[in-house]
């Protein structure tokens, strides 16, 4: 079956008992929703997501997804959501880290994936070893357990590797606030990052960060209440 590269609108019928309806006209590579606590951008959120898991399944009765092109019946997709607790750092580090030391992917593409990490960790002077066959990391020559790394640089590298394992192929982000616990400078460039290890996804994510927008993603940001019926 054909895979959609991605996805253009969506209709979400019957949120909060029947009182609302969303229509959203999404952009093609970036959209960002955002808005006041409790305004429901994660139940949307949470809602497109079920609704990708089969385009046309009556599961996912409700939620009207065009894609393109428009007889896709499959959307290739992956979620990063907030962690609640301390564990779920690890956790969904761990479970991503798995998969990465058991893909078999080009030196080119893991070098360039390994650039991007010692950018953002040399200040802690951290570093990968191209050597290893598995992802390590190295601080003051010595190796470094990821689960002494800080809850910002695990939810990074969950990200990075997320979106690597996509092997730049068309395919939908979805995050919510994934500025979790991220330094002011790594959210500014969260964005940019995600789109150079991939230039064919497509990110709809919620945020409440300023920073997470401020490196021209303005036109990209949609309000709940702009796309509410």
């Amino acid at each position: 079956m054909k895979y959609a590269d991605y996805i253009k609108r969506i209709e979400i019928d019957s949120l909060w008992e029947g009182r609302k309806h969303i229509v959203w006209e999404l952009d093609r590579h970036v959209n960002i929703l955002s808005g006041v606590n409790g305004d429901g951008k994660s139940t949307i959120l949470n809602r497109l997501v079920h609704g990708v898991k089969s385009v046309d399944e009556e599961a996912c009765r409700g939620v009207n997804i065009d894609t393109m092109p428009e007889d896709a019946k499959l959307i290739r997709f992956d979620v990063v959501f907030m962690p609640e607790v301390r564990s779920d750092f690890d956790n969904n580090l761990n479970t991503v880290v798995k998969r990465f030391n058991a893909n078999q992917d080009t030196e080119e593409r893991k070098t360039k994936l390994y650039s991007i990490i010692e950018r953002l960790f040399s200040t802690t002077e951290k570093s990968v070893d191209h050597a290893a066959e598995t992802l390590t990391l190295l601080q003051w020559g010595h190796t470094l357990p990821l689960y002494l790394l800080s809850n910002g640089e695990k939810q990074m590298l969950t990200i990075l590797l997320t979106v690597f394992l996509e092997e730049e192929k068309p395919y939908v982000l979805f995050m919510d606030e994934p500025e979790i616990s991220l330094h002011m400078e790594w959210q500014k460039q969260l964005i940019e990052i995600i789109t150079q290890l991939n230039p064919n996804v497509q990110v709809i994510m919620t945020t409440h960060s300023p920073a997470i927008i401020m490196n021209g993603w303005m036109d990209k940001v949609t309000e709940v209440g702009e796309i509410t019926i």
